[in-house]
């Protein structure tokens, strides 16, 4: 069966996108039957949450201890949709997707416990803002999208965070840099979508994991 968002712009694919989810949906509400009533409000909407899947590893001692900040968001991409980045700098969002938290939440979450992972440094996040640490990990999040392409096989995710290190008793910045990804999205659906954010994020994870592993005797408590 032809792709129903193939040969169209990429601002129009995006909201033929959006109407295929919709239309998938009811239709899989109408073949189970009257399960759940929405009222005047349609179907639900798919939820999707961004954990992740590695182990969650630390061998750092208490002696290393960064905490992550909130990220800040650029341009809108908080919230719990599913953002869409279109041609001439218009922006949506994806109909009939969305996150199981604001976005916020579920991107420092990841990398606390990702990052912490790769680079064997003890990450804290919500809930530890009263925690003595070495080191403060703030996190720009410029970009975090999906972005349909002139033909579905150049559909993609776009994913672009700068990370800020700075040491909480002299204020020194250790380090900014900053890792992109992105992941190609191999159909049009929210599955596949969202499985192409993991993948972007677990990508920038690893280098930002790389990054900062060599860095954590800069953020070590003094005696």
């Amino acid at each position: 069966m032809e792709n129903p968002t193939r040969n169209l712009t990429s601002s129009s694919r995006a909201h033929a996108v959006r109407k295929l989810f919709a239309g998938a949906a009811a239709l899989m509400l109408a073949s189970c039957g009257p399960l759940i009533s929405f009222g005047d409000d349609g179907p639900a909407d798919d939820v999707f949450s961004l954990e992740y899947d590695g182990a969650n590893v630390n061998t750092s001692d208490m002696a290393t201890i960064i905490y992550v900040e909130e990220p800040l968001m650029s341009d809108g991409l908080g919230g719990v949709d599913v953002a869409v980045a279109l041609e001439n700098r218009k922006r949506t969002s994806l109909q009939g997707v969305r996150w199981s938290s604001n976005s916020t939440d579920l991107i420092r979450d990841y990398f606390i416990r990702a990052i912490g992972s790769v680079s064997g440094t003890r990450l804290l996040g919500q809930g530890a803002i009263d925690v003595q640490a070495g080191c403060r990990l703030g996190v720009k999040v410029w970009a975090f999208e999906f972005v349909p392409g002139v033909s579905a096989g150049d559909d993609r995710v776009d994913i672009e965070v700068e990370f800020i290190l700075i040491r909480y008793n002299d204020n020194r910045l250790i380090g900014q840099p900053t890792f992109s990804a992105s992941p190609q999205v191999s159909a049009a659906n929210g599955e596949d979508i969202i499985d192409a954010f993991h993948d972007g994020m677990t990508n920038i994870s690893r280098e930002a994991g790389k990054w900062l592993a060599p860095l954590a005797g800069e953020c070590a408590l003094g005696e």
